[in-house]
């Protein structure tokens, strides 16, 4: 995994050669941080000490970028902002019993390791900025575009947060402290990392299940039986202690952390998930692009990007399931 320390390379559009940094990974060059305190990009692009935030379970060189500017949790906005009726769980659709240590949390009730999760991913309180839209005109699956950017490589703005609909992904105005309480988003996205609601994530019954690899998106027309479908369980249950994905850069392990693997830039894998919604319909996603798709096409088949690659703008396919 070596490698993967120069990530932040590639996570942000090329031609910053000016900058000392686009994101913290670039100020592991500075060397290891003292006891108590990390490196971060601030937004001159400049490496700065920052002291770590006190979180239980947690190693105190294990903290997340930009910490000190996380909303301490009692000013969050009210929790029942926006529900969307459609989107209430249905008591018959709560994630079946093998649901791992997420489900600690019953499924509408309250999250667990709320102020892990404001401190470990850096959760904001404005409400992001940037667009879900339809790029697909024709009948068939959707394809939909979601900014990611949050602000820049320092994600000072909360995730994207969108729903379900027959009639697209629509984007649900919500702040990422907020969105712990809510039930009215399905799916969120933030520069590289997608989270959906249930879990450690919120308070909703969304839950993934992976296909086999190699699975072709057209050829997945009904949910296998055998589908094992998880809620986030990035922290874990009772001890609230975080649970990194596999790429080594310590990024939260969401059930849908695997959309990528890492060659120099962010490399599509091209696996389809099945998502069962609150409501208990299914939907097969495939995440098409991180970069612009020109940008993603040359870093699939090269492992490099162009000056300008319009990073964290992703591109979904997905449709509904019988």
């Amino acid at each position: 995994m070596g490698t993967l320390a120069v990530l932040a390379l590639t996570l942000v559009a090329a031609g910053c050669s000016g900058d000392e940094c686009v994101d913290a990974f670039d100020c592991r060059d500075k060397g290891s941080a003292p006891e108590g305190q990390t490196y971060v990009c601030t937004a001159d692009n400049t490496c700065e000490l920052r002291a770590l935030p006190s979180v239980p379970g947690e190693d105190a060189g294990t903290g997340t970028t930009d910490a000190g500017t996380t909303t301490d949790a009692g000013t969050e906005t009210d929790a029942g902002t926006e529900p969307d009726a459609g989107t209430t769980p249905d008591a018959g659709t709560a994630p079946d019993a093998g649901t791992p240590d997420a489900g600690a949390q019953v499924c509408g009730g309250p999250v667990a390791c709320k102020e892990q999760s404001i401190d470990q991913l850096a959760l904001r309180t404005n409400i992001a900025t940037g667009l879900v839209r339809e790029e697909g005109t024709t009948q068939g699956p959707f394809l939909t575009f979601l900014d990611a950017r949050a602000g820049g490589a320092s994600s000072l703005e909360s995730y994207t947060y969108a729903r379900f609909t027959p009639t697209g992904l629509v984007k649900v105005d919500l702040d990422d402290q907020s969105a712990l309480a809510s039930t009215a988003w399905d799916i969120a996205v933030r520069r590289y990392n997608i989270r959906v609601n249930s879990g450690v994530s919120g308070p909703s019954c969304v839950t993934v299940a992976q296909t086999p690899a190699g699975t072709l998106f057209d050829a997945v027309t009904s949910v296998d039986p055998a589908s094992d479908f998880l809620a986030e369980a990035y922290f874990t249950a009772n001890t609230c202690e975080f649970v990194p994905d596999d790429s080594g850069i310590n990024a939260p392990g969401t059930a849908l952390a695997t959309f990528w693997s890492y060659n120099s830039c962010l490399v599509m894998t091209n696996k389809v998930f099945l998502v069962r919604l609150a409501d208990g319909r299914h939907v097969k996603l495939q995440v098409v692009s991180y970069y612009e798709p020109a940008a993603q096409e040359q870093c699939n088949t090269t492992g490099t990007l162009p000056a300008t690659s319009g990073a964290a703008q992703f591109r979904f396919k997905w449709a509904y399931l019988p």
